[in-house]
């Protein structure tokens, strides 16, 4: 039941709150004609449970309503989320190699990582996404909500623990479906994108009936978006796309070694054996014969080790943008018994197919730990290696992988009112989410037998004996052996929320300036999530990433809010919470599991001063918490094969003083396992963070706002990484670099220990390392927000609306250990961002234009050193491509002598280069619309989204070697898209 209250707004503010409320559209007619006093419901915003008139509080909140999406050219949800100016960290890209979340979609405000923003449907948690992000966290997914069903989007950003509970560190996003809708309205959209691929489909249906009783408020949607890969961009499909500038010496010398598409090696020469002649050729220009070239930097020689089938295209089937088939419908439904009390219930439903790939699958002929099997004809040590083709396959769509997707949410619950004065509502619930991950891969055992045949016997040394079948290895495969040596690799996960919630409002009692204002709430929930990657994984064959985890746990809650009118003018409000996270159950933990409960209190205040009718000085402080991600608490060891620098090793063992700690020495290069793991007793996050700004309506039709805010997280949990561990480990053994300048241990002994606990060694030889999180660092940032509305009625001309939102976050400091410096990184990271857009309408006429600014951000060559914070600035190469160590006590100059006293053979000995502070970008993206109205009921929409084309492929970062070989955590390589679309209301 709403309740109303008097007071007094101008026409900007009152049209800000009617844009939320389409229902109140006769009272914003009403404020619009004159500043009089005027009557207007209570709604409850963002960032509280306690009903108001007035959308701006102590806190800022960021509204985007529906027509606004539309208007600015956006199809999803996500699309615009990503334009929030807060939304200043960035999270995996399509593209990324090892993404572990192809299909999901996060958003990171603040940049305080996608699993510290609390996502809420109507005010209501849901399930999260059920793969772990980057294999570590869990987080929400943004892209399986549909547009068609959203009445608007409420953007809280600093903490809300005291409303909301755990993981609104950075802050909310409240997505609010329609309801009580009258009417019905389709849309059918359809686009391209004029740089070829990316074809796109939209059709949706939104409508609503009501009667005397009840409502009803339904929507569906279809989207279709085609996936774009390497081989729809010629500019970024291929190694030698990198700028040339990001060449290292061997590149710039012989260009790139081909990427292997077919080759026989010689393992213990390295010589690869040339194919048969015209084999290349047989695989439909798929591959090209080629001579591998190597340079030795050293002594300025370069070697021909032999010819092979290269890849035409390196990345032709490696992913650049996702794409997937969705189909999502809601339903929202009420019942009035008559007596003040409604009855509701939702229920929206989410499928999803996507296609995904990075490398392709492939047939690789080793058999053993040492890398090679013994051909019984010519006595050699071969290794075998191919790429198959989407010929060979039977289509390109066999050589990528599917995501299948299906979440649900259901809710019901009753409302109503009590001693005329208090709203009360009780619910409950369940969200699921279920994901199944499908890779086509190579079933090692039935390649073998298919190219080797049987075994044949083993050597005194413990080598496979095998006879090659040289005919089958040089042709193509035909579709019936692929099906009979390739297989389907099954990864499943699910996760879920079932809850239940009662809260109250309303006015307390009569104070001295005005009525008291009153919320509490009691919670009780269970959230679990269970993976279950395929069993073959690491048996039958490797797949690119195995994530094992699962368990239940419970959750308790209950919280309160006040708000307090101290004066005529002046409005206090404050909030306190008690969450308890407890009742843990591990999956496939035979030895039961006792982590114990989290507990945490949190609370918040907040001022609003309102001196003059058009001006809101506001203030507000909150403490939060973010209760450790499940993953985080029961990951289960989850492995990955890597090839890389025993670093330990290379410094024992001399290597490092003669540069010979790559690929060429098998003795520091090789394979070990990572393994991943959880860790049971961790701490919850906390943090703080405050605001301090104001509202500014100088005319009647033009308002302003401006906040400066601070975030503090403490106790934050970070994985220690691969490459830490490795450093670490040599460090601590050593007290060296491997470039032999002395290692700084953060943390003193006790680190060193922990260290050495991370890693197995046998005979010497590194087998395994494992990492996990920790409850480390601490991340502090700090900005300003500055928003701008104004309206422009004409005449002649038509109306005009103008908006702009501008972010600048001015400070970003994390401190991973205690002893570490704390030094300012704000330059290390996206500082700013800007969106702005001018809509006009008309008669049947209407156009809108839209622009956002992301701003630069720092190139890969723009490091940080060896110690991790100080010494901002990698090296610029030499003209030979050589780049010299940015360690510190090195400073870009090569050395004229080695570690070992020699003379330095390099050809740059004893010369410099500068250091290095370049920035790619900032990237401005601008969306073009137009609309008439054909008929009462019908409508055209013609749009141009990204109009001038920027582009990873245009945007290149001058020192990125690997693919994409741009910033497309930022942007893709889409390019401009155009789309017309068709409304018809009933």
């Amino acid at each position: 039941m709403a309740q109303s209250t008097r007071y007094r707004r101008n026409v900007l503010s009152s049209a800000l709150l009617l844009a939320m409320l389409p229902s109140l559209s006769v009272a914003a007619q009403e404020a619009a004609s004159s500043e009089s006093t005027k009557e207007l419901d209570t709604v409850t915003v963002t960032g509280s449970r306690i009903k108001r008139a007035q959308v701006e509080g102590p806190a800022p909140v960021n509204v985007i309503t529906a027509d606004q999406i539309k208007k600015e050219g956006f199809v999803t949800v996500y699309d615009v989320l990503t334009t929030l100016t807060e939304a200043t960290g960035t999270v995996e890209a399509d593209s990324q190699w090892g993404s572990h979340t192809p299909n999901a979609s996060g958003l990171n405000l603040r940049g305080m990582g996608p699993n510290r923003t609390l996502l809420l449907v109507n005010g209501r948690r849901v399930a999260d996404y059920p793969l772990p992000y980057n294999g570590e966290t869990n987080f929400s997914n943004y892209s399986n909500i549909p547009a068609a069903a959203v009445e608007r989007v409420e953007v809280l950003t600093g903490g809300a623990s005291a409303i909301y509970g755990s993981d609104a560190i950075a802050g909310v996003v409240n997505i609010i479906l329609k309801t009580n809708y009258d009417g019905d309205e389709v849309r059918l959209r359809g686009g391209s994108s004029t740089e070829g691929g990316r074809d796109s489909w939209d059709l949706s249906w939104a409508g609503g009936k009501t009667g005397q009783q009840w409502s009803v408020t339904y929507a569906l949607q279809y989207n279709k978006r085609d996936p774009l890969f390497g081989r729809d961009r010629p500019e970024m499909d291929d190694n030698s796309d990198a700028p040339r500038s990001s060449w290292n010496m061997e590149q710039r010398k012989v260009g790139f070694r081909p990427n292997t598409g077919l080759a026989l090696i010689d393992a213990g020469s390295g010589t690869r054996l040339a194919p048969p002649t015209g084999t290349c050729e047989k695989f439909g220009g798929e591959y090209y014969t080629a001579d591998r070239l190597v340079y030795n930097y050293g002594t300025d020689t370069i070697t021909n080790t032999g010819q092979l089938c290269g890849m035409s295209a390196d990345y032709a089937n490696w992913l650049l943008t996702s794409g997937s088939e969705n189909l999502s419908g809601n339903l929202y439904a009420t019942w009035d018994f008559g007596n003040g009390m409604q009855a509701w219930s939702n229920l929206a439903v989410f499928h999803s197919e996507a296609l995904w790939g990075t490398a392709p699958p492939s047939v690789y002929l080793v058999d053993d730990a040492n890398g090679y099997f013994i051909d019984q004809p010519s006595g050699r040590a071969l290794i075998g290696s191919r790429q198959l083709t989407p010929n060979e396959v039977g289509g390109i769509d066999t050589l990528r992988n599917t995501n299948r997707e299906l979440s649900w949410d259901w809710s019901a619950g009753l409302r109503g009112s009590f001693a005329e004065r208090f709203d009360w509502n009780a619910s409950i619930g369940r969200s699921y989410y279920r994901v199944e991950e499908r890779q086509n891969v190579v079933d090692e055992q039935k390649s073998y037998d298919y190219f080797l045949g049987p075994r044949l016997g083993t050597t005194p040394d413990g080598e496979a004996i095998y006879d090659l079948n040289e005919e089958r290895w040089w042709n193509p495969i035909t579709p019936g052996v692929y099906h009979q040596i390739g297989t389907v690799a099954v990864n499943n996960a699910a996760s879920w929320v079932n809850q239940a919630s009662f809260d109250v409002s309303g006015d307390l009692f009569e104070g001295w300036a005005g009525p008291i204002g009153f919320a509490a709430v009691v919670e009780a929930a269970q959230q679990g999530y269970r993976l279950n990657p395929d069993a073959r994984a690491g048996i039958d064959f490797d797949l690119q990433n195995v994530d094992r985890g699962g368990g239940e746990r419970t959750r308790y809650s209950a919280g309160v809010e006040f708000k307090v009118p101290l004066l005529t003018s002046l409005t206090a409000t404050a909030a306190a919470r008690y969450d308890r996270y407890g009742s843990y159950k591990a999956y496939n933990n035979e030895a039961g599991l006792d982590i114990g409960s989290q507990k945490e209190t949190t609370w918040n205040m907040g001022l609003e001063w309102r001196p003059l009718d058009n001006l809101l000085v506001r203030g507000s402080y909150a403490t939060s918490f973010h209760a450790p991600d499940m993953h985080y608490l029961l990951g289960q060891p989850s492995s990955a094969a890597v090839t890389t620098t025993d670093r330990f090793t290379c410094i024992d063992s001399g290597a490092y003083l003669t540069n010979n700690c790559g690929v060429g020495n098998p003795d520091v290069w090789y394979t070990f396992d990572i393994n991943r793991r959880g860790t049971p007793y961790l701490k919850p996050e906390t943090g703080e963070s405050w605001t301090v700004g104001f509202v500014w309506d100088p005319l009647q039709n033009l308002s302003f706002s401006a906040d400066y805010w601070m975030i503090k997280l403490e106790d934050m949990i970070v994985d220690v990484g691969a490459d830490e561990i490795l450093a670490a480990e040599a460090g601590c053994r050593t007290g060296m670099n491997m470039d032999g300048t002395p290692w700084s241990n953060p943390a003193g002994a006790e680190y060193c220990q922990g260290i050495y606990d991370r890693v197995t060694r046998v005979d010497g030889r590194l087998v395994s390392i494992e990492r996990g999180p920790f409850n480390l660092a601490q991340r502090t940032v700090k900005g300003v927000d500055v928003t701008g509305r104004y309206r422009l009625d004409t005449d002649n001309w038509g109306n005009f609306q103008f908006g702009f939102n501008y972010t600048n976050q001015l400070s970003t400091k994390e401190q991973r250990y205690e002893n570490d410096p704390n030094p300012e990184r704000r330059d290390r990271d996206l500082r700013s961002k800007l969106r702005a857009s001018v809509a006009w309408q008309r008669g049947d006429w209407n156009a809108n234009i839209y622009a956002d600014r992301v701003g630069s951000v720092p190139g890969v060559r723009y490091h940080w050193g060896t110690d991790r914070l100080t010494n901002p600035g990698g090296c610029l190469p030499f003209a030979d491509g050589y780049v010299p160590s940015d360690n510190p006590s090195l400073n870009c100059h090569e050395p004229a002598t080695l570690p070992n006293g020699q003379p330095n053979p390099n050809p740059n000995a004893g010369q410099s280069t500068k250091r290095y502070y370049g920035r790619v970008g900032p990237f401005i993206t601008w969306n073009f619309n137009v609309g008439y109205r054909i008929s009462e009921h019908a409508k055209l929409n013609f749009y141009v989204n990204n109009a001038f084309n920027a582009a990873s492929w245009n945007h290149k970062d001058p020192y990125k070697l690997d693919y994409d070989f741009a910033p497309t955590r930022l942007l893709s390589a889409v390019g401009r898209e155009v789309a017309m679309e068709y409304v018809f209301t009933f």
